[in-house]
Formats: C-alpha cells, structure tokens, sequence
C-alpha cells in the first residue's frame, strides 16, 4: 500500500511538469526589422564646386590721398570661385573684376570738387573654407591668401582738378565667414563677408595738366591697409562629382 501511495504521487508530479513545458519551436517570433539607411534629399557629398560671384558691396584699398573711411562699391557678375571639396574642409581659388568711373573726396571728407576717374581692380585668392555641418543650410568661415592690382586714372574726366595715374599692388590676408543655402540638389546660394588686410606698393604719377605729358611728379610708398566687404559675394553655386559613388 505505502508503495502504491508513492508511484500515484511520481505520476501526478510528472503529469503537471509536462504541462508546464512549451516546446521551443512552438513559440512565435516577431519578425527582425532592420533600420533603413537615412536618405539626404540635400546631398552635398560633392568633389568639386563652382561658383559665379552674381554681387558684391566692398571697399578697396586707397587712391590718391584719399582720407580714411573709403567708400563702398557695388558690381555685378565679375568674380569666379572654384573648390574642391574635401568632407566638410574646401580648398578654393577665386578671381575677381572690377572696373567702374567713380568719383571721390580727396585730401579730406566733404572736400570739393571730387575726383573722378575710372577705377580698375583685379584680384585673385586662395584659401580653406570650413562648413560647420552637412545640412541644407551650411554656415562657414576661412582664410584667403591673395593678390590684388588696382589701377586708376583721371585722363579723359573733365571734371577733375587732379591730373594722375595711381597703381598699385597688394598682398592681401582676408578672413571670412558665410552661408550657403542648398535651394535643391547641388545648387545653392552663398552669401559672405570679409575683412581685408593689405600689404601694398603705391606710385602715383601727378601732372601739370589734363594733357599728360611732360615728367610726372612722382610718389611711391609702402603702407598696411585695412578693408571690409560686408558682402564680399553673393554666388550661385554648382556642386559636381559624388563623393560616395
């Protein structure tokens, strides 16, 4: 009897085990989801950029004895900008044009009559530009090396009492900051602003009078000059080249 006790309790204890067991291939797994890679509708993963300078509003070394505070000048379409894009680093190289009549105070602000003549300047840089992020709006900031060759002369400006060529030549440091605006894929708006500082060559030709000739009056000198653009381009840009293809 106390055997037969034993093997009924043996038996009811393994009949509840089983009913407690799953099997494992009987249990149901979600399937895996795998993330989906991130799509950039603004891709700017491009090697090279190019660039036309559509405006600009600057300041250019002085002419003549022109008093501190130069005026500012506005052009249109006259600048090149090329870049090969590394990561969110750019190496640059930039060339621009102006040639306008202007007309100036000389000898001091407010003084009359100005001088008038035709201004020509021509610059050529190169430089780093580093981009804060990879999003649709970039802002930016760098640092141009360069050269500048300005010319400008009064010959043929009956309105003038001064009578002079003036050339000259600057080595120029220029830091700058900036945005670029991607508008849709590989085209965007950049706009920025920099700070000049110049090392420059001047010689200036004075003459008697409006016919030019004869031997000048001539003064060279040697000087550090400081100058702004507050929009030293507007450019629209075109980016080509995938990196990651």
């Amino acid at each position: 009897m106390r055997y037969l006790l034993l093997v009924v309790l043996l038996s009811s204890g393994v009949v509840q085990l089983s009913a407690q067991v799953t099997n494992i291939d009987t249990v149901d797994y979600p399937n895996p989801v795998i993330p989906k890679s991130n799509t950039y509708h603004f891709n700017t993963d491009y090697w090279y950029t190019i660039a036309v300078r559509a405006y600009a509003y600057e300041q250019f070394p002085q002419l003549l004895n022109q008093p501190s505070g130069q005026p500012y000048h506005p052009s249109y379409l006259n600048g090149l900008l090329f870049k090969i894009n590394d990561n969110q680093i750019s190496y640059r190289l930039q060339a621009a044009h102006f040639r306008n009549d202007i007309a100036f105070d000389n000898e001091c602000e407010g003084c009359l009559p100005q001088v008038s003549g035709k201004l020509r300047n021509t610059a050529i840089k190169v430089g780093v530009e580093k981009s804060v992020n990879y999003s649709r709006v970039q802002p930016y900031f760098g640092g141009d090396l360069g050269f500048m060759f300005q010319q400008f002369n009064t010959r043929g400006f009956d309105n003038t009492t001064v009578f002079a060529e003036d050339t000259k030549n600057a080595l120029l440091f220029s830091p700058f900051v900036g945005a670029k605006v991607y508008v849709i894929p590989r085209i965007a708006v950049g706009v920025e602003a920099n700070f000049n500082i110049a090392y420059t060559y001047q010689k200036v030709n004075h003459y008697a009078d409006d016919s030019f000739s004869g031997a000048p009056n001539q003064v060279r000198r040697y000087r550090w000059e400081y100058f702004f653009a507050p929009v030293a381009a507007i450019t629209l840009q075109y980016s080509f080249g995938l990196i990651n293809q």
